[in-house]
């Protein structure tokens, strides 16, 4: 899978509410989501909050992707402090997510306007994802109402002083290190609520 969000092409294209618009990443590190590696010693916890919206377009002609989400939104982290959040994932006909690429990118005060803009810091992760209704869940198509997304996530790289991150997402000969995921979308409103927490490891220091 690639870890880059692709945003080809999607902005002209036909728009649609659809499940699941983001990502949330781990709960908690735990040994069932671990490849049978013990824990290296220079490996942080990654905590985070992101508040985000959505954007679809359906492609029928696309197998593989018949509805293609970007999602855009801010939040709090513990190792890159505020944050700019870009995913993307596709959307099958059976509601589950997959091909989700998530960055978190840091923010620096430099620049000319108020608030600065965007590090050179940042994060990236792969995920995939299930919908789980809820007592105020709408079943149609589109949904409504207020769901649940359950799902799994993986470190995959970064860039700054994250560049030296290990890619902990599947390989040919790694299935990869997930931890669970969780997601709160309103879809009366478009608002969605991510939160999580997950593992990133390093490469030993030259």
């Amino acid at each position: 899978m690639r870890c880059d969000i692709e945003t080809t092409g999607i902005g002209t294209s036909t728009r649609a509410r659809t499940l699941l618009g983001v990502l949330a990443a781990g709960c908690l590190p735990m040994t069932g989501a671990v490849s049978g590696e013990p824990e290296r010693a220079d490996a942080v916890k990654l905590s985070y909050s992101v508040q985000a919206i959505t954007q679809a377009v359906l492609q029928p002609s696309d197998t593989g992707c018949p509805v293609k989400v970007l999602i855009a939104g801010a939040g709090q982290t513990n190792l890159l402090g505020p944050i700019h959040d870009e995913q993307s994932h596709c959307v099958q006909a059976d509601g589950t997510i997959d091909q989700g690429i998530a960055t978190f990118t840091g923010a620096t005060l430099t620049g000319p306007l108020p608030g600065g803009g965007d590090s050179g810091d940042s994060i990236s992760g792969q995920y995939r994802a299930h919908a789980v209704p809820t007592f105020a869940s709408v079943i149609s198509n589109p949904p409504g109402g207020y769901w649940l997304g359950y799902g799994e996530f993986c470190i995959c790289k970064g860039t700054g002083k994250f560049a030296a991150v290990i890619n902990d997402c599947p390989t040919p000969t790694s299935p990869g290190r997930f931890f669970p995921a969780r997601i709160t979308q309103d879809f009366n409103t478009g608002q969605v609520s991510v939160f999580g927490v997950a593992i990133v490891r390093f490469h030993d220091a030259d």
